[in-house]
């Protein structure tokens, strides 16, 4: 699968591309990108009409998931509106309705999620320093943390929690 992004109120129309390839440049995984002059035709209305150029953007998913990781399965979330890693109890529905799981996860995938987010708000220094390499790539996080200072990329997890997947 693939998404047409329109660029809107982007004057260079490269902006969304040249971002990912940073992020590949810096070792993060991220979608691959190609641009498309895409036209309309509507029978009777428009014939070929010129839509504009759009940036076709790789869709995170599975396959994505396989390329990277070396497998699809786990647990990949696409969370909207949320700052940080908040704690919300014990209810996995309540973690649902925010992380928005692009999949149905098993029950290990649940708890380990649970669990990460109660490492990150309530570990002592000394727990969170022994725990968190099992919860998270942190090579691969410092880079990510890199690419957005860079870019001054707030429209993502270090910034107002937007736009940004959790695998």
């Amino acid at each position: 699968m693939i998404n047409l992004a329109n660029n809107l109120g982007e004057p260079s129309q490269v902006r969304e591309s040249l971002a990912y390839t940073v992020f590949r440049a810096a070792g993060v995984p991220a979608p691959r990108t190609a641009f498309a002059e895409v036209y309309l035709t509507v029978p009777g209305k428009h014939e070929r009409e010129f839509a504009g150029l759009y940036t076709l953007i790789e869709q995170v998913d599975k396959t994505f998931l396989k390329r990277y990781f070396s497998s699809g399965s786990g647990l990949l979330v696409k969370p909207e509106g949320i700052q940080n890693l908040p704690y919300l109890g014990t209810e996995w529905q309540t973690y649902a309705d925010l992380y928005l799981p692009k999949d149905e996860p098993d029950e290990k995938s649940k708890q380990r999620l649970l669990d990460f987010t109660r490492l990150v708000n309530f570990a002592d220094d000394a727990e969170f320093n022994r725990s968190i390499g099992q919860f998270l790539d942190v090579d691969r996080y410092l880079r990510y943390l890199a690419a957005c200072a860079y870019m001054v990329n707030i429209d993502s997890f270090v910034g107002i929690g937007h736009n940004y997947y959790l695998y």
